[in-house]
């Protein structure tokens, strides 16, 4: 689900085109690198990227937890982190039937405005498993980004603490900026 619900983000964000190799965006949010999270996938162009993350030993069809880094260029003056963050659960509640969500909490990230929220699908259709992601959504000075963290599973409170650090500790980096965690070259 998380990169079906990717998916239809980058189409909202962007007119459809290929993703290719990454390029070096005016902005991207980062984290602190995960030990034993290994990038299993990972594509971009000057108009929106995405980095999957997964445990060691897994891959973006077998995961039981996911971290998805996405950018979507030059559309933060169109809708803002909130607005874009309500439209995504739209989209999951309409798919998943019985999914929840939380209302989006505006935050601010690198002093930008944010919205963080929580989706809880019971059964994804695709896969008959449950499946739940907190959404951070940051709008960046031109492009937004984005960065959730997935589980394939209902979360324990110990995992939904843990996705909440993760996304805690996000910065938005700008071309240039060398202080970790802003130095990633992966």
């Amino acid at each position: 689900m998380v990169r079906f619900w990717s998916m239809i983000g980058l189409a909202l964000a962007v007119a459809p085109s290929s993703l290719t190799a990454q390029t070096t965006p005016a902005e991207r949010l980062e984290g602190a690198l995960l030990p034993g999270y290994v990038v299993a996938y990972k594509a971009g162009d000057q108009q929106r990227s995405i980095r999957e993350e997964v445990p060691q030993g897994e891959n973006v069809q077998r995961w039981s937890r996911m971290i998805t880094t996405q950018r979507f260029a030059g559309i933060a003056a169109r809708i803002g982190a909130a607005d874009f963050a309500r439209l995504m659960t739209r989209g999951v509640i309409g798919s998943c039937p019985g999914a929840t969500s939380s209302t989006p909490t505006e935050l601010t990230v690198s002093g930008r405005p944010a919205a963080q929220l929580r989706v809880d699908c019971p059964q994804v259709p695709a896969t008959g498993r449950p499946e739940t992601f907190v959404l951070l959504v940051v709008s960046g000075e031109q492009d937004l980004l984005a960065r959730q963290v997935a589980f394939r599973s209902v979360p324990t409170e110990d995992d939904l603490q843990w996705a909440d650090a993760v996304l805690s500790g996000s910065v938005v980096c700008r071309s240039g900026d060398m202080d970790p965690p802003c130095d990633r070259n992966d």
